[in-house]
């Protein structure tokens, strides 16, 4: 078994692949939740799909501290880095709100990430069938998709993707060579 989050050197990735991947939960954290001591769901239910301004969930000096603390891990920065070396492309999809996008983006290095879909640019969020037939207009069937919600992921499964669960704290390269390795 390889180190966590590192690449075997007999992978399965193929030229030509795409990998799907959450944002928060898989690649970046912490999630706007850990900021709020008692969380609005249905706002944020309706602040991730566009629906509202990020000042109907929180204050500006919230959404200030929020995007301060917003980071990608590291050792996940890498693994993109290696998957990409390897010419497979990544797509980002992610529950997120529209606000929060740039500081997102302003984060990973130009050329690693291919396409972006978030829900507060779609309209849609994650596990709604909608989103992932979205998805589908810029990923090829049977694609595997990365994500730490293991409802997203059975979404994923039914809609004619591979969900890839990545719950908080296991290693997740091997599970990704494993997944690419495997045919659809």
């Amino acid at each position: 078994m390889s180190p966590p989050d590192q690449l075997s050197p007999q992978t399965g990735c193929l030229s030509g692949q795409v990998i799907v991947f959450d944002l928060i939960g898989v690649l970046a954290r912490p999630s706007w939740r850990e900021l709020c001591g008692a969380p609005d769901l249905e706002r944020w239910r309706e602040l991730k799909v566009g629906a509202i301004p990020e000042s109907a969930l929180w204050s500006a000096g919230q959404g200030a501290a929020y995007r301060a603390a917003l980071g990608l891990r590291s050792d996940r920065l890498a693994l993109l880095t290696r998957l990409r070396a390897k010419s497979v492309e990544i797509v980002i999809a992610s529950n997120l709100a529209r606000e929060w996008l740039p500081a997102v983006r302003a984060m990973i290095p130009d050329g690693l990430v291919a396409r972006w879909l978030v829900s507060g640019e779609l309209g849609v969020a994650k596990p709604d069938p909608r989103f992932w037939a979205a998805l589908l207009r810029h990923v090829p069937c049977a694609t595997v998709v990365v994500d730490d919600q293991l409802r997203n992921c059975e979404a994923a499964d039914a809609a004619g993707l591979r969900g890839l669960w990545a719950p908080a704290g296991t290693g997740l390269a091997d599970r990704i060579d494993a997944a690419l390795a495997a045919p659809p």
